[in-house]
């Protein structure tokens, strides 16, 4: 389960603690593939494209996030005389508008390029495995717009109310899930909203 906060002190160290996690590159990539599944430092390492010999690494940086209650042990088992340490997210790889102004410039490209190329690389995916486009079961779209600021910010509350019902939706389906074991299908849902040059 994701950590939820209650009072204003747990809220304010809880949001601290994520622009910490944030500020560092390789741990925001860590937090990111975390909130998507329970993983190990070796299995973050191959997933990130890393060799064998940086596991020691991610390894200290999924410990830092531990430290920053962002993420949480979940399970351990034994390999080849050794212990593997699985870990899970506890905070959500997402910066509120309020704390995008405290991130580091250079931080902020690289969580913008973090945040989207997941995206990308699922669309591809899909696309390779035939699966989008296969039936009427998907939904892309793209709107150009223009508006005053006061229209922008509808726009993005409009879209954050429609990311917390979808998350909301999961978690309804979630439920079902451990009912009836029911298969389960992998979806992707993309939101995004941003000022663009005029053409």
């Amino acid at each position: 389960m994701l950590a939820t906060t209650t009072t204003k002190e747990q809220r304010q160290e809880a949001r601290q603690n994520r622009l910490v996690a944030m500020s560092h590159p390789l741990r925001a990539k860590i937090l990111l593939l975390l909130s998507e599944r329970v993983a190990s430092p070796k299995e973050l390492a191959a997933a990130l494209g890393m060799p064998k010999e940086k596991v020691p690494g991610v390894s200290h940086h999924v410990k830092r996030l531990v430290k920053l209650d962002c993420a949480e042990l979940v399970d351990e088992k034994p390999v080849r005389g050794a212990v593997e340490h699985f870990y899970r997210a506890t905070q959500r790889h997402l910066i509120a508008a309020e704390e995008w102004d405290e991130l580091d410039p250079t931080a902020k490209t690289d969580v913008l390029c973090d945040f989207v190329q997941p995206g990308l690389d699922d669309f591809v995916a899909s696309v390779r495995a035939g699966m989008v486009g296969s039936d009427g079961e998907f939904q892309l779209s793209r709107t150009r717009l223009v508006l005053d600021r006061e229209a922008k910010l509808k726009v993005l509350k409009i879209q954050e109310e429609a990311r917390l019902a979808i998350q909301a939706v999961q978690e309804e389906s979630a439920n079902r899930v451990a009912d009836s074991e029911e298969e389960t299908l992998h979806f992707t849902s993309w939101l995004g909203g941003f000022e663009v040059p005029p053409r």
